[in-house]
């Protein structure tokens, strides 16, 4: 009877080993990029245009099912936060990912990307920020000494090159993105485990 209820026993355990080793994994052509299983924690973009944030709690075949994570902060570093169960996603409900470093926040009644793009490199140049700032700093410094000196001119060399300056980071601004869309270059395909070392498309 013991031997019985060990075995019986060791096949839920094996069985439910098994059914928690499917993941996603989300692709560059053929080159894997992230790894998700039940228990990591995803942020993604909706095809309407929504974001969400939270924590995969199972996989199955093409969908997985998804606790939303609301992290809301306060002064004095204090946050709160909320957990809400028994959301279910296909993988084509899922329109683009966030690039690493790219954090995703929980303001204003809904998620999305934070205004600093989170932990990326050099983020203020690349996005164009620190170009159409400076431009503008200097085209208002400018207007400031012209009005104190009663020789305002909106035209010229320097306001020129201003301008220039400030076209140029709203060039990057266009070019630079944060976000992995789904489709020609990225997609998202689930993986279940079949045994130790190997795996198969779900």
């Amino acid at each position: 009877m013991t031997r019985l209820l060990f075995f019986f026993a060791f096949l839920h355990f094996t069985s439910t080993a098994f059914s928690q080793n499917d993941i996603l994994v989300f692709k560059k052509g053929h080159k894997s990029l992230q790894y998700f299983h039940a228990g990591s924690r995803i942020s993604f973009q909706m095809h309407n245009k929504e974001w969400t944030k939270g924590i995969i709690t199972k996989i199955e075949n093409d969908s997985f099912y998804f606790t939303k994570e609301i992290v809301i902060y306060h002064l004095g570093a204090h946050a709160d936060t909320m957990h809400f169960s028994g959301f279910h996603y296909a993988l084509t409900d899922v329109h683009a990912l966030p690039k690493r470093g790219v954090q995703i926040d929980y303001k204003d009644d809904h998620f999305e990307i934070t205004g600093s793009g989170g932990h990326q490199h050099f983020y203020w140049i690349k996005s164009g920020w620190l170009f159409r700032a400076g431009a503008l700093g200097y085209t208002g410094l400018n207007i400031i000494n012209g009005i104190i000196k009663h020789d305002v001119i909106f035209k010229g060399g320097k306001l020129g090159i201003a301008a220039g300056v400030f076209a140029f980071g709203i060039l990057l601004k266009k070019w630079y993105t944060l976000t992995r869309p789904l489709g020609k270059s990225y997609h998202l395909e689930s993986i279940k485990i079949v045994s130790p070392g190997n795996a198969v498309k779900a």
